[in-house]
């Protein structure tokens, strides 16, 4: 009889499974988050001392990015996507459309 809530998708268990080698401990979430802590720090450090240039300023931006996909990782695996991403975005970053 299925369990109405159940809070992980139907099969998870078993795809979980079939990726980790017999005998392997499963990682938490918590220890992904952690090595993408240094990083985001990092990030932080480099945008207090400014941008030198505009393309120090994309840089940093990709780097925020990169952080945000591998903070989304733990959750919802390696190819998530964002789940409501705008339509657009304005070429300077303030504001965007649903």
């Amino acid at each position: 009889m299925a369990q109405p809530n159940r809070s992980t998708s139907p099969g998870c268990a078993g795809r979980a499974a079939a990726v980790l080698p017999r005998g392997e401990q499963r990682r938490h979430p918590a220890d992904d988050l952690e090595s993408v802590r240094d990083r985001l720090e990092a990030l932080i450090r480099r945008v207090r001392s400014g941008a030198r240039s505009q393309a120090d300023f994309h840089d940093q931006e990709t780097e925020a990015h990169r952080l945000a996909r591998d903070l989304v990782k733990p959750f919802r695996g390696p190819d998530a996507r964002p789940v409501n991403p705008p339509l657009w975005v304005s070429p300077d970053g303030r504001s965007a459309g649903w």
